[in-house]
């Protein structure tokens, strides 16, 4: 099982795959990522690129903002073109309309 070793405040931790919903940009930091899981948010200096290219195929570009974790998908709202999570601790996120249709199609192949 892939695990990230991440940061929250100045404490190091390691969060499994299973445990991240979603990646995406920090609002305040440059080159920083932010890890969402359902308990709490997880930093990390790199690039969603990067994470992109390590994940293969576990964790997928959805907007040029967000990489999701399939796995952890609920549904899709097809008028706001939002990704929603089986956790509700977990806010909705958007999805281009470019990656919509795949993603979709890649999550009900699961």
């Amino acid at each position: 099982m892939k695990e990230y070793i991440l940061y929250q405040g100045r404490a190091v931790v390691k969060v499994p795959l299973s445990k991240i919903y979603y990646a995406t940009t920090h609002p305040t930091k440059a080159h920083t990522v932010l890890f969402v899981t359902a308990e709490g948010n997880f930093e990390a200096s790199t690039s969603l690129s990067k994470i992109e290219a390590e994940s293969t195929e576990e964790l997928i570009r959805c907007h040029r903002k967000f990489l999701v974790n399939k796995d952890k998908i609920a549904g899709f709202d097809h008028s706001t073109r939002k990704i929603m999570f089986l956790d509700g601790r977990v806010s909705d996120i958007a999805c281009s309309r470019r990656h919509f249709t795949i993603l979709k199609n890649q999550w009900k192949n699961i």
